[in-house]
């Protein structure tokens, strides 16, 4: 026969240990039911936990993806737009160029309408979104194009020298007006368009890098999601305005003034040609963009479907449960007041 030693403390402790388990359990269903999820998941699931973690990891990898392409989105629809603003100053400046060119009073009106489209190009090209150059290639921090307006940019100090080595004054001096057209069109296609080739391009007027940066929007899918300021329709935009706007033409004859008009309005085609493919281009990028950003969500979406299946909890079975166990445990509390009452002192 054996016999069990039984003592007020061990039913006490035996009270508590009760408490304290039910006390956990409550605490678990309470935090299930107002996460919906899995209290322990390692626990729960056993050996399903790799599975849910490889989900998870999957899952959270992709989003980062997701919210990438919607910030190179935002850099695209920025670029388009500055893009877009400079083919429509180019058109409207080609519209006054066929208009005027017969008239050689015109340079006035078109040398301030050139002035003002630099202005615009460069505070295009110059655009920044969150801190980063649009058209600046991968040197983002860097401003891509100088300021012509300013007597002490490179570009402009470059200018002024090329006119003066040309033609022994300056674009203001009076004897302008003795330039004949052979001699403007040779400076027009010789040291004039030099200044807008490589390599004196990048170092008097841009400081923008050829390579665009590159943009992963998808797991196995990465884009050139910029344009370069160095892009050859830029460039003669920029060719287009210094011409018709800092060459003296004001106090050009007749004869030359044509000829820098007849070179303006043929610059000018190409780069619209060329800016407008660049457009295109760059709204294709939009497209795969948009495309790899719809194939993501479906992707995360069943993903976050499994997980969920996973570790989430049954609510309203997790709910009787909890009720359950606040019922066992305000049973328990009574009984254990009632012990605590009781010795076996009492039946010695």
């Amino acid at each position: 026969m054996k016999t069990t030693f039984i003592s007020t403390f061990s039913l006490a402790d035996s009270s508590r240990r009760n408490i304290m388990s039910q006390s956990n359990q409550v605490n678990k269903l309470s935090v299930e039911l107002s996460s919906g999820r899995k209290f322990d998941v390692g626990l729960d699931l056993g050996t399903k936990t790799g599975e849910s973690v490889a989900l998870r990891s999957e899952f959270h990898f992709l989003h980062g993806i997701i919210d990438t392409n919607a910030l190179t989105a935002s850099r695209l629809d920025a670029s388009q737009a500055a893009m877009s603003d400079m083919l429509t100053d180019a058109q409207d400046f080609l519209a006054s160029l066929v208009a005027l060119q017969q008239n050689p009073a015109s340079a006035d009106i078109l040398d301030t309408d050139a002035t003002g489209n630099l202005g615009l190009l460069t505070s295009r090209l110059n655009t920044q979104l969150n801190g980063s150059y649009l058209f600046a290639g991968i040197n983002t921090d860097q401003q891509p194009i100088a300021d012509y307006a300013d007597p002490a940019s490179a570009n402009k100090v470059a200018a002024d020298a090329a006119f003066l080595a040309e033609f022994g004054f300056t674009q203001s001096d009076p004897n302008v007006a003795t330039i004949t057209p052979a001699a403007m069109s040779a400076y027009l296609t010789g040291n004039f368009e030099t200044m807008f080739q490589d390599p004196v391009w990048g170092t008097t007027w841009s400081s923008a890098s050829d390579t665009p940066t590159t943009s992963r929007i998808a797991a196995n899918e990465s884009v050139s999601s910029s344009v370069s300021a160095n892009e050859e329709a830029f460039r003669e935009l920029a060719q287009v305005y210094t011409m018709m706007s800092d060459l003296g033409n004001a106090d050009l004859g007749q004869d030359a003034f044509k000829v820098v008009i007849d070179t303006a309005t043929e610059k000018l085609g190409s780069a619209i040609g060329k800016l407008t493919s660049e457009m295109g281009k760059l709204g294709t990028v939009q497209q795969q963009v948009h495309l790899a950003s719809e194939r993501l969500t479906v992707q995360t979406d069943i993903l976050n479907v499994r997980v969920n299946d996973l570790e989430t909890v049954n609510l309203e079975e997790t709910s009787v449960r909890l009720n359950t166990a606040l019922t066992q445990l305000e049973t328990t509390y009574a009984v254990t007041s009632k012990m605590q009452g009781m010795s076996l002192l009492n039946y010695i």
